[in-house]
Protein backbone atom coordinates (compact mmCIF):
# COMPACT_ATOMS: atom_id res chain seq x y z
CA UNK A 1 0.00 0.00 0.00
CA UNK A 2 1.25 3.32 -1.27
CA UNK A 3 1.82 5.90 2.12
CA UNK A 4 -0.10 9.19 1.81
CA UNK A 5 1.85 11.90 1.13
CA UNK A 6 1.34 16.01 1.67
CA UNK A 7 0.68 17.76 -1.09
CA UNK A 8 2.83 20.64 -1.86
CA UNK A 9 -0.51 22.75 -0.77
CA UNK A 10 -1.02 21.19 2.34
CA UNK A 11 3.13 21.87 3.44
CA UNK A 12 2.76 25.46 2.75
CA UNK A 13 -0.28 25.80 4.60
CA UNK A 14 1.62 24.15 7.70
CA UNK A 15 4.78 26.12 6.96
CA UNK A 16 2.88 29.50 6.79
CA UNK A 17 1.16 28.31 10.67
CA UNK A 18 4.74 27.88 11.88
CA UNK A 19 5.89 30.85 10.56
CA UNK A 20 2.72 33.30 10.74
CA UNK A 21 1.31 32.01 14.09
CA UNK A 22 3.42 29.53 16.34
CA UNK A 23 6.83 31.35 15.72
CA UNK A 24 5.93 35.08 16.48
CA UNK A 25 3.48 33.75 19.60
CA UNK A 26 6.61 31.94 20.81
CA UNK A 27 8.21 34.32 20.33
CA UNK A 28 6.13 37.08 22.46
CA UNK A 29 6.42 34.23 25.18
CA UNK A 30 9.91 34.04 25.66
CA UNK A 31 10.82 37.44 24.88
CA UNK A 32 8.21 39.47 26.01
CA UNK A 33 8.79 42.17 23.44
CA UNK A 34 7.36 42.34 19.54
CA UNK A 35 9.24 40.95 16.68
CA UNK A 36 11.02 43.88 15.02
CA UNK A 37 9.09 45.83 12.64
CA UNK A 38 5.74 44.18 13.71
CA UNK A 39 2.38 46.17 13.82
CA UNK A 40 1.36 46.26 17.19
CA UNK A 41 -2.35 44.84 16.28
CA UNK A 42 -0.54 41.72 14.89
CA UNK A 43 1.59 41.91 18.03
CA UNK A 44 -1.80 41.83 19.81
CA UNK A 45 -2.86 38.96 18.07
CA UNK A 46 0.58 36.91 18.73
CA UNK A 47 0.59 37.75 22.37
CA UNK A 48 -0.33 35.26 24.96
CA UNK A 49 -0.38 37.68 27.63
CA UNK A 50 -2.25 40.28 25.71
CA UNK A 51 -5.28 38.89 27.35
CA UNK A 52 -4.52 40.56 30.70
CA UNK A 53 -1.63 43.35 28.95
CA UNK A 54 -1.79 45.33 32.25
CA UNK A 55 -2.45 44.74 36.04
CA UNK A 56 -5.55 46.70 37.11
CA UNK A 57 -4.92 49.29 39.49
CA UNK A 58 -8.51 48.76 41.46
CA UNK A 59 -10.65 45.98 41.00
CA UNK A 60 -14.48 47.10 40.58
CA UNK A 61 -17.02 45.42 43.11
CA UNK A 62 -20.73 46.06 42.72
CA UNK A 63 -23.35 46.18 45.68
CA UNK A 64 -27.11 46.58 45.16
CA UNK A 65 -28.72 48.08 48.65
CA UNK A 66 -32.39 48.49 49.71
CA UNK A 67 -34.04 49.99 51.66
CA UNK A 68 -37.71 49.12 52.98
CA UNK A 69 -40.64 50.14 54.33
CA UNK A 70 -40.79 51.04 58.00
CA UNK A 71 -36.53 50.64 58.45
CA UNK A 72 -34.20 53.43 57.98
CA UNK A 73 -31.13 51.48 57.54
CA UNK A 74 -29.58 49.97 54.13
CA UNK A 75 -29.34 46.60 53.63
CA UNK A 76 -26.95 44.38 50.97
CA UNK A 77 -29.42 42.28 48.40
CA UNK A 78 -28.25 39.12 47.37
CA UNK A 79 -28.15 40.06 43.50
CA UNK A 80 -26.85 36.19 42.89
CA UNK A 81 -30.55 35.38 42.93
CA UNK A 82 -31.39 37.21 40.06
CA UNK A 83 -28.18 36.94 38.48
CA UNK A 84 -26.76 33.82 39.81
CA UNK A 85 -24.55 32.81 36.84
CA UNK A 86 -21.21 33.67 37.04
CA UNK A 87 -19.22 33.57 33.50
CA UNK A 88 -16.67 35.61 34.57
CA UNK A 89 -15.01 34.52 37.65
CA UNK A 90 -16.79 35.00 40.47
CA UNK A 91 -18.61 38.25 38.75
CA UNK A 92 -21.96 38.10 37.64
CA UNK A 93 -23.61 39.23 34.90
CA UNK A 94 -24.77 42.42 36.85
CA UNK A 95 -21.09 43.24 37.64
CA UNK A 96 -20.40 43.17 33.94
CA UNK A 97 -23.51 45.55 33.35
CA UNK A 98 -22.74 48.09 35.41
CA UNK A 99 -18.95 47.87 34.25
CA UNK A 100 -19.98 48.66 30.83
CA UNK A 101 -22.76 51.07 31.51
CA UNK A 102 -19.97 53.20 33.65
CA UNK A 103 -22.03 56.60 35.14
CA UNK A 104 -23.55 57.32 31.72
CA UNK A 105 -26.22 54.38 31.87
CA UNK A 106 -28.90 55.58 35.07
CA UNK A 107 -31.87 54.10 32.33
CA UNK A 108 -30.31 50.81 32.11
CA UNK A 109 -29.45 50.71 35.98
CA UNK A 110 -33.07 51.82 36.55
CA UNK A 111 -34.65 49.18 34.32
CA UNK A 112 -32.37 46.66 36.40
CA UNK A 113 -33.42 47.98 39.55
CA UNK A 114 -36.74 47.70 38.76
CA UNK A 115 -36.59 44.33 37.83
CA UNK A 116 -34.57 43.48 41.13
CA UNK A 117 -37.66 45.45 43.40
CA UNK A 118 -40.34 43.37 41.42
CA UNK A 119 -38.29 40.34 41.78
CA UNK A 120 -37.90 41.12 45.43
CA UNK A 121 -41.32 41.48 45.89
CA UNK A 122 -42.39 38.11 43.94
CA UNK A 123 -40.17 35.96 46.20
CA UNK A 124 -40.89 37.76 49.72
CA UNK A 125 -44.01 38.96 49.96
CA UNK A 126 -44.24 38.64 53.44
CA UNK A 127 -41.02 41.14 54.12
CA UNK A 128 -42.02 45.04 54.16
CA UNK A 129 -41.63 46.54 50.02
CA UNK A 130 -38.24 47.82 49.12
CA UNK A 131 -38.91 51.73 49.28
CA UNK A 132 -35.22 52.36 47.90
CA UNK A 133 -32.70 51.00 45.98
CA UNK A 134 -29.11 52.22 45.00
CA UNK A 135 -26.40 50.67 43.32
CA UNK A 136 -22.79 50.96 45.11
CA UNK A 137 -19.59 50.82 43.67
CA UNK A 138 -16.11 50.37 45.63
CA UNK A 139 -12.38 49.24 44.49
CA UNK A 140 -10.07 46.32 45.79
CA UNK A 141 -6.86 47.50 45.25
CA UNK A 142 -4.78 44.03 45.09
CA UNK A 143 -1.10 43.34 46.75
CA UNK A 144 1.07 41.57 45.48
CA UNK A 145 2.65 40.78 48.52
CA UNK A 146 -0.85 39.67 49.61
CA UNK A 147 -1.23 36.14 47.91
CA UNK A 148 -4.93 34.89 47.52
CA UNK A 149 -5.84 31.35 49.30
CA UNK A 150 -8.43 30.06 47.59
CA UNK A 151 -11.00 31.41 45.06
CA UNK A 152 -11.25 35.12 45.51
CA UNK A 153 -15.00 36.48 46.72
CA UNK A 154 -15.98 40.01 47.21
CA UNK A 155 -16.37 40.98 50.75
CA UNK A 156 -19.56 41.47 52.27
CA UNK A 157 -20.36 45.33 51.78
CA UNK A 158 -20.56 45.57 55.57
CA UNK A 159 -16.61 45.21 56.13
CA UNK A 160 -16.08 48.20 53.31
CA UNK A 161 -15.37 51.04 54.91
CA UNK A 162 -17.69 53.89 54.49
CA UNK A 163 -15.11 56.37 53.03
CA UNK A 164 -14.22 53.46 50.61
CA UNK A 165 -17.57 53.47 49.06
CA UNK A 166 -19.40 55.68 46.33
CA UNK A 167 -23.12 55.37 45.72
CA UNK A 168 -24.02 54.98 41.69
CA UNK A 169 -27.54 55.81 41.27
CA UNK A 170 -30.72 55.95 43.85
CA UNK A 171 -33.93 54.58 42.66
CA UNK A 172 -36.72 55.12 44.89
CA UNK A 173 -40.33 53.51 44.91
CA UNK A 174 -42.78 55.86 47.00
CA UNK A 175 -45.74 54.03 45.78
CA UNK A 176 -44.50 50.43 47.35
CA UNK A 177 -44.36 52.04 50.70
CA UNK A 178 -47.87 50.83 52.96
Amino acid sequence: MNALRPRLRDRLCVAAFIVLWIAPTAYHGLWRAPLPGEPALLHDWHDVACLFPTRPKVWNIYFVEVQRAGRREWEQLDETLDFGMEPFGHRTRLHRFLVAWGVQRDAGRREVADYLVASDRGRHPELPPIVALRFVWTGFVPRPDDMAQGAWRRPPLAQIPRHERRVLSVHEYPERAP
